[in-house]
């Protein structure tokens, strides 16, 4: 007797706890949009190549999985302190790309990324733990959860969900927006990753075809410092000497060029070594003045490539084919926005032969005008002026 009543109470439980049949339907569906928007995704992902594609993807497949009309990903920029609504689907004009949150736990972001963990809230009324953005007011978000974004290394950013009502986002709503996340922050991985075997790629090209263009120009460079190293008053073991020297300048320019791996270099470390085989029986042949600052080992290679390119075309056409002939290099900082300095480099020749622009650009003339500038994030320009060449080139440092 006590046994079948124990079978009875068990089926009576069961049927009580059992959700209604249009729940489970419900639940079900929504499984089955979950499961599909991370096999889309991973698939997705694996073939593309653009970062901005990758995100705004990703944000689509959640909003249809999850049923909830806003999903944004917020990208962490720790030196300003911020997090950029870097992607997002059904977001009035203007906020994605441009609408900011601040990265500490005062906005839903900031507090996830601190708490390293899921935050959920089914009602933005009563949440106590930080502020609702103006931007999520503005559309009308009642609630919403925020997962992070991050995988080996530092946080790329936060997943965010926002519904224009009151919900009770369930663990498994949480748990399929976790394993999203961390797909997402493998996908972002992988393109970090290929971006800079590109550009280290891009970068070998650029100094390989500059080897070339090196050896090709070499047999002139010699012959130009061998011009100007004067015979006059001196036996001709002096003579020898002195050659010797620049060429041995010259090399060591070569190798700072191209072997360069410090991390921080000071730009007239780079312009004495690679400007030195022009200088050596007068100084004031290339006047030289700047402002100390640290350049990364790319853009101290790039710095001395231009440098080493002026230099060469200089020697061979410009100011410094001719006794009188000068060069006034110098270099200015300017304050930019964020944490980010502008590097202001000016190559002026004067007193040189008469010049005119080439008929078609070479190696030297895009290498200067298009790659240097290219690899520095930054802007270029040649102007042949009729007695002598004139360069600009900008370019952003860190403060730091």
């Amino acid at each position: 007797m006590l046994g079948e009543w124990n079978k009875r109470n068990e089926a009576r439980v069961g049927m009580v706890m059992k959700p209604p049949a249009a729940t489970r339907d419900a639940m079900q569906e929504r499984f089955k949009l979950q499961r599909a928007a991370l096999a889309d995704f991973g698939l997705f992902a694996f073939r593309c190549e653009d970062i901005d594609r990758l995100l705004h993807r990703a944000t689509e497949l959640v909003s249809k999985a999850l049923e909830v009309p806003f999903v944004k990903v917020l990208e962490h920029l720790p030196d300003r302190g911020e997090m950029l609504i870097r992607s997002g689907v059904n977001w009035q004009p203007g906020v994605v790309g441009h609408e900011t949150f601040g990265d500490d736990k005062d906005s839903p972001g900031g507090f996830a990324l601190s708490s390293d963990q899921p935050v959920v809230s089914p009602d933005l009324d009563k949440e106590d733990r930080f502020k609702t953005p103006e931007v999520l007011k503005r559309h009308g978000v009642k609630s919403m959860v925020n997962v992070v974004i991050v995988g080996e290394g530092p946080a790329y950013g936060v997943l965010e969900v926002d519904a224009q009502e009151p919900r009770d986002f369930t663990e498994d709503d949480v748990a399929f927006l976790r394993t999203y996340a961390n797909l997402l922050a493998a996908a972002i991985e992988r393109h970090r990753t290929h971006e800079e075997l590109r550009r280290s790629a891009r970068e070998q090209g650029i100094l390989a075809r500059e080897l070339g263009h090196r050896v090709r120009n070499l047999l002139s460079l010699v012959r130009a410092l061998a011009s100007r190293t004067s015979a006059k008053g001196r036996t001709a073991e002096e003579f020898r000497d002195a050659f010797v020297n620049r060429l041995q300048a010259l090399s060591t320019a070569e190798s700072l060029v191209f072997e360069s791996n410090q991390e921080q270099t000071d730009p007239m470390t780079i312009a004495t070594e690679v400007l030195a085989p022009h200088r050596q029986d007068d100084p004031g042949t290339i006047i030289i003045d700047g402002m100390p600052v640290g350049l990364t080992g790319r853009q101290a290679r790039m710095f001395g490539l231009a440098l080493h390119e002026l230099a060469t075309n200089a020697a061979k056409h410009g100011a410094l084919s001719v006794p009188k002939g000068t060069v006034y290099l110098s270099w200015r900082l300017e304050e930019a926005d964020g944490e980010q300095t502008r590097v202001i480099m000016t190559w002026r020749e004067v007193d040189g032969p008469e010049i005119t622009p080439p008929e078609r650009k070479g190696f030297g003339t895009r290498l200067l005008e298009d790659v240097v500038a290219r690899e520095l994030n930054g802007e270029a320009k040649l102007n042949y002026e009729v007695h002598g060449l004139h360069y600009n080139l900008c370019f952003s440092v860190d403060r730091s």
